[in-house]
Parts: structure tokens; sequence; C-alpha cells
């Protein structure tokens, strides 16, 4: 019986991991001239456009220790800070020659070991190869690149599955409790946690008591720091007149409105009881004067064309009876370069990630709810197709272990 393909997988990664250390010459007890945030800084700098303001909110740090690391950068010669030329206030920090040689020096081994390794493949292999490497990542372009490494920086303190055990007083080996994991996991890696799609009601939750239950759920998520208002910031959304779709109980926005100035909003809900709970919400945020709630349908959104600066939504896309319909709307009521954030459930879950976001529902009569809502909720794979065929170009997807990120800017 071969290796299972996922046990082939950790082997190649876990070479993968020796190789760059060797060619990054962190081996035979070297050290790299920068620490790992000084490396991810510079390499941002010279991929992209990075001001002062950025670091701090790239590495997860204080602001004073990511001045610390660029003026690291800068005493030792390797960045230095230009005024940027469309906003004379903000300071951009630019790769000095220096710099980009010390970069262009580690690109030439890591292209030669990627060179190595391609020539052992055929020309049609390559391409396959590129492509499934872009699948496995979820990295496409630059933009999808900085997105996936964010989302990996936020969750990567949950991704973990249990691998100590312990029988007989003796501490199992990696092996002997990973390879029944993955031969497990193997007859069924390529299937969603729920095969087939079980579309949700896309008249929205008028129940009073269920709106009562779903608020108490959101107030929650919200107390803990899980709704995704950092999605919503690194995508661009800062600024201007904002939709949100499906706003419920309003949580979502109004922490975007408490973390933005001079913005507005308006929610587009189609239950008269959840708007009721966002209006009761935001006078209590007192942000009653910047969100307007409007009931309506997202099918056919009441509202002219390029009337808003961005859209957003949070937990209602699988609800939507035909999110093409709606993502046409989206590009009719955005203005020309106005950016859009869709965040939601994903259906293919892993196992254990669905049990762990199941228990830690509560109130506990909304379990059932999130259940429908994941059978309800769509792939990766099956959301851009949806894309491809609507009028809303400019857009990235990205698939984290907890659900999907639909961003992008209209063109």
């Amino acid at each position: 019986m071969g290796m299972p393909a996922i046990a082939r997988i950790r082997l190649s990664l876990g070479m993968v991991q020796i190789a760059m250390n060797m060619l990054w010459e962190v081996d035979r007890g070297r050290k790299s001239p920068l620490s790992p945030a000084a490396t991810e800084i510079l390499y941002t700098a010279y991929l992209s456009r990075i001001c002062m303001g950025d670091v701090a909110g790239m590495l997860g740090v204080s602001r004073s220790t990511a001045t610390d690391h660029i003026n690291h950068l800068e005493k030792e010669g390797y960045v230095r800070r230009v005024r940027d030329p469309e906003d004379r206030r903000t300071y951009r920090i630019v790769p000095t020659r220096k710099g980009e040689e010390w970069i262009l020096a580690i690109e030439e081994r890591l292209f030669a070991y990627l060179e190595e390794g391609m020539a052992r493949l055929t020309e049609d292999e390559q391409q396959k190869f590129a492509m499934l490497c872009a699948k496995f990542t979820g990295v496409h372009d630059d933009t999808s690149f900085m997105s996936v490494l964010q989302d990996l920086k936020r969750s990567r303190d949950r991704l973990h599955v249990p691998m100590t055990v312990v029988r007989g007083g003796r501490l199992l080996r990696l092996e002997e409790v990973a390879d029944a994991r993955y031969h497990a996991q193997e007859k069924n890696q390529v299937k969603p946690m729920f095969e087939q799609r079980e579309p949700e009601t896309d008249d929205g939750i008028q129940d009073e008591m269920t709106v009562a239950f779903y608020e108490q759920m959101q107030r929650g998520l919200r107390d803990e720091g899980h709704l995704p208002v950092e999605d919503l910031l690194e995508s661009g959304i800062r600024s201007g007149v904002a939709l949100e779709i499906g706003p419920g109980p309003g949580y979502f926005g109004l922490e975007w409105l408490k973390t933005t100035e001079g913005t507005r909003l308006v929610g587009l809900e189609i239950s008269p009881a959840m708007i009721a709970s966002a209006e009761k919400n935001a006078a209590g945020y007192g942000l009653a004067s910047r969100v307007r709630y409007q009931e309506g349908n997202a099918l056919a959104m009441p509202f002219e064309d390029g009337a808003f600066d961005a859209v957003f939504s949070n937990g209602s896309l699988h609800e939507w009876g035909s999110p093409g319909v709606v993502f046409d709307e989206m590009a009719r009521v955005l203005k020309t370069g106005g950016r859009f954030c869709i965040t939601d459930l994903r259906r293919d879950l892993s196992p254990e990630i669905y049990r762990q976001m199941h228990e830690s529902c509560e109130p506990p009569e909304i379990r059932p709810g999130f259940e429908t809502s994941v059978r309800a909720a769509y792939t990766r794979e099956e959301i851009m197709d949806v894309l491809g065929r609507s009028q809303l170009g400019g857009w990235q997807v990205i698939a984290h272990p907890y659900g999907l990120v639909i961003h992008g800017k209209k063109q």
C-alpha cells in the first residue's frame, strides 16, 4: 500500500523547511543578519508600497516596536524613509541598494532550488504544479498574497490538531499518531463537511425569539473579538459611505463605524425585527446619527447607481437566494474604485473546526441554525464560479480555516 498523499506532503514540506533554512543560511549555527520581522518589512517594502503606519498592523506589534525595527533597518543601511508623493504627511519605507542586493542574493539561491526541482517536471506538469500551489495556498497574485499572509497570522494560534498522545505511559511518535489520521483523511479529503449544499431561508430571521438568540450570539462574538472587522480595514474599506448587506443586529457595521472616522453606513436588512434590534444597538453605541437601516432585498437594492464608496457583508452570503444577482447589484451601486468585502462561513469546514465552532455557539438554542447555515454555505470554488459569471470584477477569494473572504475593488 502506497504512502497517503497527505503523508507525502508532510515529508515534502519538512524537506522544504530544511532547504529554506539552508538557503537562508541559518543552519550550522549561522544567523541571518536580519530578524524575521525586519526581513518581512524589507521584503514587503521591496514587493509593494508600505508606509510607516502599516508596519505595526502588518507585524501585529505596537507602533514603538515597529519603529524600532524600521530604525534598525535604516541604521544598517537596508531601507530609507521617503515622503509619499501622494500624501506629503506620510513616509514610505523604500529598500536601499544594499537592501535590494540582500534580497536578490537570497532569491538567487531560492530560484536555483526552484529551477532544479522544476527541471524534473515536464512543461505540462510545471503548469499543473503552479496551479495546485496557488489552489493549496490561496495565493494568486500580490494582493491575495498579502491577504492570505494576514489571515494566517490571525489564525495561527487556532491552527492545531491534537498530536501529543500518551499511551501506557509512553509518548507516541508522530508517525504513530499521524499515519492513521492521514489514512482516514485521505479517503474524504476532497469532500466538504456537507457534500451537497442545502439552501437556507432567504427571508432573513423574522421570528422575534430567534432574533433575540441571534443578537445574543453576535454580541458574544463582538465581546470576544471574533467579528472580522480587521478584514474590512485590510481590504481598504476605511472611509466614505458604505452599504452593509444583512446587518442583522448591527454589531459588525457598528464596530466598523466605531473604528473609522467620518464614515457613514446604510444597512440593508430584510427583517423588520432585525432592524429594530440594530437601531437599538446603534443608539447604545452613540452612532445613530451615522447609520441608517432600510428594509429591502439585496436582489433588488433600492439605491441609485454608484451610491456607495464601499459594500460589505458578514455572515449573510449563504442566505442570498441568487448570489450572482446580488453581486451584479453590488457592482451597480458601487462607485468606480469602490471597495467590497464579503465574509461568510464555508461548507467544507474540517470536522474539528466545525465541532469547535458548533460547541462554542452561545446560546445553545442557536446551534441548529449554525448547522443549517454551514449546510447552505459555499465552497471557494463554488463562489468563484458564481463571481466569474457576475458583473462584479476585481475580486479575490480567500479561504481560511473558518470561512471565506471575498474582497476587491470595482474597476
